[in-house]
């Protein structure tokens, strides 16, 4: 990355600075006669002005769901949406107005999220026209020009349409439209994932330069745990619909404490070839299903710490640390006893895995068999048609 993201001095965390505010959210989805199917259950969340909060989790487990309900794009099962002090879900005539030009967001898909049928220049003059009725027709098309600018795109560019487009210029345009009628907090619904790695890389940077220009608000949503850890300043952790882990950048890549925070983090590639993957968490088991999740942890299944307890009640999201929040029964008796229950656990794993004793057997086999495949390739090159050795 060629821009390092400039942290803002001010006390985030207090409830004087809380932006947006989730209380026990639900967006639960019907399915057939009489199933449902839980996206969302009981996310409690604070997010505060100026800061990027990153919410990451395997594809499926809630993300974009979550991202959707909090603007409005999905009503709410249950629970409440509280921005700047006010239940979204109550607002009427000018304050939601007012509400739907303060919260964005950009779509994961930088293509079908824009209508084919219009120019570049409609699409983002279409939100200044909405919400600034009172502009004439050359301020607007000023704004846009503007705007294109502004995202690293020309003025000649507002008269192609989607189609004409890359990848990246399509998702820029998705910024610059969400950016046009200045609002305050804007849910990027993994802006980068559809891009190549440069592009990434100026996208990102693109959203930190104009968060510190603007003073925006971000809900950044992705799978790329290295990209979340480079823009956000917190992170919370889904699994299966439910927040599992809520802390700053650093103490969750740091110092994870879900199991399945730990597994996550572990799964995070390491350009280098020198460095083993034996210690990586290694989860076994499918992911139950959201229509029919386990009674208590939904975790249970796959986790290698699961008590009694965990099958049988769902765990509560807790402040274990300072500003450090786990949904995880280990952590019922303080952070010492889990990290001491987790230890133990770790070597009695380690001590009963009998791979670890033929691990050197196993590589020296691997290579002799290397070795031997090399010369019988090396004595085949060297052999004529009549099977003669030159």
């Amino acid at each position: 990355m060629s821009e390092t993201k400039v942290k803002e001095n001010f006390n985030k965390y207090s409830d004087d600075n809380v932006l947006v505010e989730l209380k026990n959210l639900d967006k639960f989805f019907k399915v057939g006669k009489n199933k449902t199917l839980k996206a969302v259950e009981n996310v409690n969340l604070k997010i505060y002005k100026g800061e990027t909060f990153g919410l990451v989790g395997e594809s499926g487990c809630g993300k974009t769901t979550c991202g959707r309900t909090v603007i409005n794009l999905y009503d709410p099962t249950n629970g409440q949406i509280i921005y700047e002090g006010k239940d979204t879900l109550t607002l009427k005539g000018k304050d939601k107005q007012a509400f739907k030009k303060k919260a964005q967001m950009i779509f994961q898909d930088p293509y079908s999220s824009l209508d084919s049928k219009m120019t570049i220049g409609d699409i983002i003059g279409e939100g200044i026209r909405v919400h600034f009725p009172d502009l004439k027709e050359k301020e607007i098309q000023d704004r846009i020009t503007s705007l294109l600018k502004t995202v690293g795109l020309n003025a000649e560019h507002g008269a192609r349409f989607p189609h004409e487009l890359s990848g990246g210029q399509r998702q820029r345009i998705g910024i610059a439209r969400a950016l046009a009628v200045e609002p305050e907090f804007i849910v990027c619904d993994e802006p980068i994932s559809a891009l190549d790695v440069s592009i990434q890389a100026q996208v990102v940077n693109l959203l930190i330069k104009l968060q510190r220009e603007n003073k925006l608000t971000y809900l950044f949503i992705s799978h790329d745990l290295s990209m979340v850890k480079h823009i956000s300043d917190r992170i919370g952790v889904m699994y299966l619909g439910s927040m599992v882990e809520v802390s700053s950048n650093t103490k969750i890549y740091n110092q994870p404490l879900h199991p399945y925070t730990k597994a996550l983090i572990s799964a995070i590639p390491i350009p280098d070839p020198d460095v083993s993957s034996e210690g990586r968490v290694k989860l076994q088991g499918e992911i139950p299903s959201p229509i029919d999740a386990p009674k208590g942890c939904k975790f249970c299944t796959r986790c290698n710490y699961a008590m009694e307890i965990c099958r049988t009640d769902r765990p509560k999201l807790e402040e274990i640390a300072d500003n450090h929040f786990v949904a995880c029964h280990l952590f019922d008796k303080g952070l010492e006893e889990g990290l001491r229950v987790m230890r133990e656990q770790d070597m009695k794993i380690e001590n009963s895995n009998p791979a670890n004793d033929t691990t050197v057997v196993e590589k020296e086999t691997v290579e002799e068999e290397m070795d031997q495949r090399l010369d019988e390739e090396a004595q085949a090159r060297n052999m004529d048609t009549t099977g003669m050795t030159k």
